[in-house]
């Protein structure tokens, strides 16, 4: 492929793209072209002055040339779909003073033609454009648009002989490809602030492979995790010195860490690479890091081998086993396919905040720029927003709302899926009746840690949470207990089991040893319960932790124990006596 090469540079990194240089106008990320001596490409210089032209390269520019009926002021020729022929890409209009207005236009086999802009309006642009090439012989052409703080870069293709609209395409700004191969899209937001002000830039990583830019996915981390990892202390210590904590952790597929931290109402994010067996702070960002397409992001690892890759593969196993339930961060765009049609569509929130600054007066989710949903409910702490898969097989991702209040306890879990165009609720599990109608689910368990995980869904129209006391017995306490759920026609319905499991805690540490401080009868099943023979009787200081449980009655529950010394397992009642020394609680 014949080209010439620039380097673009662009805050840390020295970034190689191929075609031709361009002025830069004003930018939330600086950056600087200046050209190389290269290939023959048949480029127009800044301000429409043409280079030599020659050859296949000219009949393409008089092809454009004469059909735009304008200036041509940017033009970049490549073999962009590596056939072997070349093609053009052009912008003609004029120039305002650095800023393109006018219409881009693709010329190839079948002649010039304009490309799609969705309309007949004015296109513009910021007055540079490069041939950025791929390492399997094929091309995009690259331009930035002129939207001030809503710039976004531009990515076209072609296949078959045809152009088309890269996937990144429009999802972030700058974007740039460093030495080792690495295409870096910046993404804009305002994060800065936990009030949702205070524009922010941060880089987003994507590689090229098999016809397609796949994002290097993300895997959460818990603190003691990363903390885990040689170097990882000595990165965090000066922030939690200066008094921030801990958001999230996330591993990049690249092998960079990214911890977002906050302090007070501001958001930062430090990004560690590993270098030399440990991790060392490679940069730091005002803002929330995170995955730019999710729709893109790759399960494949691609950085160093060691204690990175081991973590990130125990925490893919989790992932795969857990499903899809990933945090969206409020008035910050993630891009996700939720009609199956192959396309990411852009997805934001908003959380209306009191005056006071405190909690939630409501919420606002869109969907390409358009209010699908929204809320006016008052919440005491705030809303989130998640993307789920409910089914692997369809292609598809759904949304899921999620209402904080004081204590942990929601308000909400409303799941919703598109369908023509439109966003249809399939249930809210706050209003699902569970237990026969004897339980109350008000809170859920965090049972994985490491992710933040409150609920698993394995992708086949199922869900399993762990609920806390949904029935509660004085004489039991607190305690965890893990309900399913199914996605139907009619809504969600929790399905009924004849025990169900339990935990307590939900996680870590050793089950909770409840001591018996009167004789207690144990009988072999829960129907002996009420008029049996016991199996066996707990004594007075006897020791015993929970195994299942099934409700009985309002404040009274079935619940298999199993004793401390023999393991030996029983069912007894327990209600509002108290026939422990002490029981569990937690608010």
């Amino acid at each position: 492929m014949k080209r010439k090469t620039v380097f673009v540079l662009c805050l840390l990194a020295a970034l190689v793209m191929a075609g031709c240089s361009r002025k830069n106008t004003e930018s939330a990320v600086p950056d600087s072209v200046t050209e190389e001596n290269g290939g023959e490409t048949g480029n127009v210089s800044q301000g429409g002055e043409t280079e030599e032209v020659s050859g296949e390269d000219a009949v393409l520019f008089s092809e454009i040339k004469e059909a735009a009926g304008a200036e041509i002021l940017l033009f970049d020729c490549a073999d962009y779909d590596g056939d072997g022929n070349r093609e053009a890409f052009a912008f003609a209009g004029v120039n305002n003073d650095g800023i393109l207005e006018g219409q881009r236009w693709f010329a190839g086999a079948e002649g010039a033609a304009p490309l799609k802009n969705g309309g007949e309006a004015a296109e513009y642009l910021q007055d540079k454009s490069a041939v950025v090439e791929t390492p399997e012989n094929t091309a995009f052409w690259y331009t930035e648009s002129d939207g001030g703080s809503g710039t976004s870069s531009l990515l076209w293709g072609v296949s078959d002989k045809v152009p088309y609209e890269s996937v990144l395409s429009g999802k972030g700004e700058a974007f740039t490809v460093t030495e080792d191969g690495t295409y870096i899209l910046y993404q804009s937001s305002t994060d800065a602030r936990e009030d949702g002000t205070g524009r922010t830039v941060k880089p987003c990583y994507f590689y090229y492979e098999n016809g397609s830019f796949h994002e290097y996915g993300e895997m959460a981390v818990g603190q003691d995790s990363f903390l885990g990892l040689p170097g990882a202390a000595e990165c965090f210590a000066p922030y939690e010195t200066d008094g921030y904590w801990v958001r999230d952790i996330r591993i990049r597929g690249n092998g960079l860490v990214q911890l977002n931290l906050r302090k007070e109402d501001r958001n930062v994010n430090v990004t560690c690479a590993w270098k030399d067996g440990k991790l060392s702070k490679e940069e730091e960002n005002d803002g929330i890091a995170g995955l730019l397409v999710g729709e893109l992001a790759s399960a494949e690892w691609h950085g160093p081998e060691g204690a990175l890759q081991q973590l990130w593969e125990k925490r893919r196993a989790a992932e795969e086993a857990d499903g899809t339930a990933i945090d969206i961060e409020p008035a910050q765009a993630a891009w996700y396919d939720l009609d199956g049609d192959g396309v990411p569509e852009e997805i934001r929130y908003i959380v209306k905040t009191g005056e006071d600054m405190y909690g939630a007066d409501g919420m606002e989710v869109s969907i390409d720029g358009k209010t699908v949903w929204e809320t006016d409910q008052a919440v005491s702490i705030g809303y989130q927003l998640l993307v789920v898969d409910l089914d692997r097989n369809d292609g598809k991702k759904e949304l899921a709302v999620y209402g904080l209040e004081d204590s942990g306890s929601f308000s909400m879990l409303k799941f919703f899926a598109v369908e023509d165009g439109k966003l249809k609720e399939l249930g809210d599990l706050r209003e699902v009746p569970i237990l026969g109608g004897l339980g109350n689910l008000y809170r859920i368990g965090v049972f994985d840690f490491d992710s933040g995980r409150m609920m698993r869904l394995p992708g086949d129209g199922s869900m399993e949470i762990w609920a806390d006391t949904p029935v509660f017995a004085e004489g039991l306490g607190s305690y965890y207990v893990k309900l399913d759920f199914v996605f139907g026609s009619s809504g969600i319905a929790q399905t009924e089991r004849q025990e169900y499991d339990m935990k307590v805690p939900l996680a870590g540490g050793e089950p909770y040893l409840y001591t018996a401080q009167q004789p207690i009868p144990f009988y072999s099943t829960r129907e002996e319960c009420l008029s049996g023979e016991p199996s066996f009787l707990a004594a007075p200081g006897e020791q015993l932790n929970c195994a299942a449980l099934t409700p009985a009655a309002e404040n009274q529950i079935y619940v298999k124990m199993r004793r401390a010394g023999t393991r030996e397992e029983g069912w007894t009642v327990l209600s509002d006596t108290q026939v422990f020394a002490e029981t569990p609680g937690w608010g």
